[in-house]
């Protein structure tokens, strides 16, 4: 074990209502303070300016607040360029406020870690940050042009596509002013994470999109974790938000990128195939629900949207009891925390192969890979005509959790990029 160091953890979002980030966030910083280090989060919060101090757990958060107006790209200006010296002041503070272990900052996301890497300058300490997504080479973070095309790299064309592919053809030529911004925001915030002493990718697919940007030495590849002593005490009782008949399952966001707008095209190719399909249950919310909600129905698929956000618990046993959780990805995606806790609960996986996602699914062990919505339509088909198939994915499942997710593999790895980046 390595020796104890006072972590600071800036990161964008935080439990208790946080998304995969935030939650993958919370699990390392539990984690480490299993393995005798000091853990502190330092959270920006919209809204009325000031700190204020709260506990998640066993885990001290600093809120920072902050206002930010609701004009495009303006906002960002807020929520960025504005907002960093100020949460590089917090970070500064935090660490002057008690020096009795080494300090390392461990940055998390987009708003946070070029704070992160200006306060580790002043403050003469190392600095980690974690990419979980796009935003050092995309503007709105997720490597889609228009919000539906993969794509590599930013210009002024893509930029100006990206644009009126997101806010259609007469807003998007309005918006396009804005480029400038968002060409030199995009260099500020990619030329800070290159000055930081360590990058963590959480795939290997994220790493090579970091190349051209962090110098490969600095670069390590770092899943997330999960924690599966916890999630199997949660999902020893049953979810009241479950149907009482078998159904299949979506948690995400209903976005593009997430790939639900593919649900209703694979149902339908299933449906074809087997003449019956379970009801699907989806758990998430987000602008494609009317979409979704017309084409679902027009396909004749049984489904129900659950109301809200709801209870991450409530989440975890409904993966648990799924006869499949659908994991229908568009985008690159770096590595999802669905998947991580659709394997530390042993569901019956079944996604579309991209980005980092085959980091976490091996082929016929822990779940199963297609490469369209079709192909996703006819895995799925086969395995509910398979119960012992499934059976055998939920036992190799929890295997690759055990195997490369514990916290305690991956905690490990995190304490050897410490060491690295204080060298």
């Amino acid at each position: 074990m390595a020796e104890p160091v006072h972590v600071l953890m800036p990161t964008d979002v935080f439990p208790p209502v946080a998304g995969g980030s935030g939650w993958s966030s919370y699990a390392l910083a539990q984690a480490l303070q299993s393995r005798g280090h000091r853990v502190t989060a330092i959270v920006p919060r919209r809204g009325a300016p000031g700190v204020r101090q709260r506990m998640q757990g066993s885990v001290p958060v600093i809120e920072v607040g902050y206002a930010a107006p609701s004009l495009p790209f303006v906002q960002n200006f807020y929520r960025f360029e504005l907002l960093w010296p100020l949460l590089r002041n917090v970070i500064v503070a935090e660490a002057y406020r008690e020096r009795e272990l080494p300090i390392v900052i461990h940055a998390q996301h987009a708003q946070t870690a070029p704070a992160a890497v200006l306060a580790g300058q002043e403050l003469n300490v190392p600095v980690v940050a974690t990419i979980r997504d796009a935003w050092p080479w995309h503007y709105f973070a997720t490597g889609l042009l228009g919000d539906r095309v993969p794509f590599e790299r930013q210009s002024w064309a893509t930029a100006w596509l990206d644009l009126i592919g997101r806010l259609g053809p007469l807003k998007g030529v309005l918006a396009a002013p804005a480029i400038p911004y968002m060409r030199a925001h995009l260099q500020r915030r990619s030329a800070l994470l290159a000055q930081a002493n360590a990058v963590i990718a959480v795939s290997d697919y994220i790493r090579r999109k970091l190349l051209p940007i962090v110098p490969a030495e600095h670069l390590h590849v770092v899943p997330n974790l999960v924690d599966l002593s916890e999630t199997e005490q949660i999902v020893a009782t049953q979810s009241s938000l479950a149907p009482d008949q078998p159904f299949m399952l979506y948690v995400g966001k209903l976005q593009r990128n997430k790939g639900a707008h593919l649900l209703p095209e694979a149902l339908a190719v299933a449906r074809k195939l087997r003449g019956t399909l379970p009801r699907l249950v989806i758990a998430g919310n987000g602008e494609l629900e009317s979409e979704l909600r017309q084409e679902l129905t027009a396909h004749s698929i049984d489904y129900q949207i659950l109301d809200g956000w709801i209870d991450h618990d409530e989440a975890l046993r409904l993966m648990h009891q799924a006869e499949v959780l659908l994991f229908p990805s568009a985008w690159g995606e770096p590595l999802s925390r669905v998947l991580l806790e659709g394997l530390a609960v042993g569901a019956c996986i079944a996604a579309i192969n991209t980005g980092g996602t085959a980091d976490a699914i091996v082929v016929g062990v822990s779940g199963v890979l297609a490469q369209d919505a079709q192909g996703l339509g006819r895995t799925l088909a086969s395995l509910l005509d398979d119960p012992a198939r499934r059976d055998q994915l939920r036992l190799g499942a929890r295997q690759i959790a055990r195997e490369r997710f514990a916290p305690e593999v991956v905690a490990a790895q995190v304490e050897a990029v410490y060491t690295a980046a204080r060298t």
